[in-house]
């Protein structure tokens, strides 16, 4: 994978600076203020994606738990990690556990202009189910809603 082998973990205060700095210059990036109130919701999971070897904060991955329905509400990925499977492992944690937490489906929303992102969770099952227009401002674009039935 060329970044060392990945170790997936719950997202901690910590690691907020390091997650904020890897979403530099992303669309759709969260505020630190927000990183630190999802990290207080009861129903939310944060989990980050490290470099085993060095530490270093690959990607973060954000969603909700209600009841039987789980939602991401954020996955980014470090620029110079992407491609290399890194979101998808990632992905593929998150979605473990929300089967394990009882999650029968989960949703997400994404840029209709996010082609790899698309192609991610077309890749592991995900269908679109809807769009909503003009749901993004800065650029105003239309957001593509998905979802997978476990």
């Amino acid at each position: 994978m060329g970044h060392g082998r990945l170790k997936i973990t719950a997202m901690r205060p910590e690691d907020i600076q390091a997650v904020h700095e890897l979403e530099a210059g992303i669309l759709s990036a969260w505020s630190r203020e927000h990183l630190e109130e999802e990290l207080k919701q009861p129903s939310g999971f944060q989990l980050v994606a490290l470099n085993e070897i060095t530490e270093k904060v690959l990607a973060v991955l954000c969603g909700r738990i209600m009841a039987d329905e789980a939602e991401i509400l954020k996955l980014s990925v470090a620029e110079y990690a992407r491609e290399k499977g890194v979101g998808y492992q990632l992905l593929e944690f998150a979605l473990s556990y929300c089967k394990k937490k009882g999650a029968q489906k989960c949703y997400l929303e994404l840029r209709a202009s996010n082609k790899a992102a698309r192609n991610l969770y077309e890749k592991r099952g995900f269908s679109k189910v809807g769009t909503r227009k003009n749901y993004y401002a800065r650029p105003a674009e239309d957001a593509i809603m998905m979802q997978l039935a476990f």
